[in-house]
């Protein structure tokens, strides 16, 4: 197994492992290692387990929530955990924890020609190990759900070197319990009120819910998944996918009628008004100079028949808010997709790449962000006191991301340390606002170390202590949420 110590030795020849796309600084740690097969995790992370060594599972390093940076102990790599094979049944495969999204539906191409798999987070580099501990969604989880709708079997390998597999309805929770063979009696925390429907924030609970379920977004703290079966979807005919360039009010008219209308969509985001000047400014690309609000769709189409009716029915609503065609843009074949794809992402892409020239000249510097959802019809009442926060703090920012789901996240890019205060207490105001109106802190990214502390904002004291010490009673360590 290939290992090595020191962390001055580690900075230097291995600095990628000391952070992700969260640009947390301060990423340090004593030993690595990369294991390639189960066998020797299982000698590394007894190791670490016997030892009291704190151990980070590091997976494609794609998160924005910090989980992946180490703060001292001990990293496990899941890089040489590699392979994809099928199994028995023709819409599910074995993917082992370091194969990444990408490589997954390449597999889907080469050996399951028209099927793929649903879960679309934006990295697509982003490993299956992390996906899965994170229970990470993306822009297509408004018709396919998250990463845990896609799971029917997990391998964990737990702290203390036990591996244990579960498989999807061979454990089910009655009323909050349930006796395992290896992991003995489990009982849920009682919860104040039911968990938000899109919610990665704390343990997943649910009183009659399936043992894997609980795994599936723990991010690391029950232990390191080794391996899972995944299953896979059917293509559709085509997709068609438009982004419209509009102005406020017609964006949040034409969002709820696409909310209300019979089109199968699959996804159903949006760039609010601070994003197209922002692109404008940083990429020197020009858009349609009508409003400064850009909503995108795209509808899985299953025959020749329905792409008229979803192309009728779009041009109808779009005649009704008086948008162009104009500033439409959009289509159904391969080139097309890509460009409305590369669009939306490239936004994100210029936050990071501003901030990480920002942290390069201060390492306090760190791109702050929110992930908060509250039910899609209080998406527009909550929407406008996000802004108010926003424009309260003179931090650059933008705000883009799931309407359909009630899902925004608000990105802001402080300059210098009194922004970075600013920025940090606009995202606990913001996240307090979505607790309010019952929703979450986190919807996809996890809150790994950046966002533990808005736990508390959703939990009270007695449930964390209860989740704490449900994470204690499977895995053995003291590896708490906050």
């Amino acid at each position: 197994m290939k290992s090595i110590k020191g962390t001055r030795f580690i900075q230097e020849e291995h600095p990628e492992l000391l952070k992700d796309e969260s640009f947390l600084s301060g990423g340090n740690c004593q030993s690595v290692a990369w294991p390639k097969d189960s066998n020797e995790a299982t000698v590394y992370l007894k190791e670490c387990f016997e030892d009291c060594v704190p151990l980070t599972i590091s997976g494609a390093r794609t998160g924005i929530a910090g989980g992946a940076v180490p703060l001292g102990g001990a990293v496990l790599s899941t890089d040489f955990l590699k392979g994809i094979s099928p199994t028995s049944r023709a819409n599910v495969i074995r993917v082992q924890a370091g194969e990444t999204l990408d490589s997954v539906q390449e597999y889907c191409k080469r050996e399951k020609p028209g099927l793929f798999y649903p879960p679309d987070p934006t990295e697509t580099t982003a490993s299956i190990g992390g996906t899965i501990a994170t229970d990470a969604s993306g822009a297509a989880s408004y018709k396919f759900g998250s990463t845990r709708k896609w799971v029917d079997r997990v391998k964990i390998l737990l702290p203390s070197g036990t591996d244990i597999t579960i498989k999807r309805g061979d454990y089910q929770f009655d009323s909050g319990k349930l006796n395992h063979p290896l992991l003995g009696l489990i009982k849920l925390p009682g919860l104040e009120k039911p968990q938000p429907s899109k919610n990665a924030a704390g343990l997943y609970i649910s009183p009659e819910m399936d043992l894997i379920d609980l795994f599936i977004g723990s991010e690391g703290k029950l232990g390191l998944i080794l391996e899972a079966d995944l299953m896979l979807k059917r293509k559709p005919h085509t997709i068609a996918s438009f982004a419209v360039f509009c102005n406020e009010d017609q964006f949040w008219n034409l969002r709820n009628d696409l909310i209300n209308s019979n089109l199968p969509m699959r996804e159903l985001e949006v760039m609010a008004d601070t994003c197209l000047p922002f692109l404008q400014i940083y990429t020197e690309k020009s858009y349609p100079k009508h409003g400064n609000w850009v909503l995108f769709t795209s509808i899985d189409i299953a025959s020749e028949e329905e792409l008229d009716i979803a192309l009728e029915t779009l041009e109808m609503l779009l005649e009704e808010k008086k948008i162009s065609i104009d500033n439409t843009w959009g289509g159904f074949d391969e080139t097309e997709r890509k460009r409305l794809k590369e669009f939306r992402h490239l936004l994100p892409e210029t936050v990071n790449r501003i901030i990480s020239g920002f942290s390069s000249k201060n390492s306090r510097i760190h791109k702050i962000s929110t992930d908060t959802a509250v039910h899609p019809d209080q998406l527009k009442e909550y929407y406008q006191t996000m802004k108010n926060i926003l424009e309260s703090t003179g931090v650059e920012h933008v705000v883009f991301g799931h309407s359909g789901q009630g899902h925004l996240h608000a990105n802001l890019i402080p300059k210098d340390n009194g922004q970075l205060e600013k920025a940090e207490q606009a995202v606990k105001l913001i996240a307090a606002e979505a607790v309010e109106l019952g929703g979450t802190v986190s919807a996809e990214h996890g809150t790994g170390k950046l966002k533990a502390p808005l736990l508390k904002l959703m939990y009270s004291r007695n449930e964390l202590d209860d989740m704490n010490l449900l994470i204690e009673s499977i895995s053995g360590c003291k590896n708490t949420l906050c």
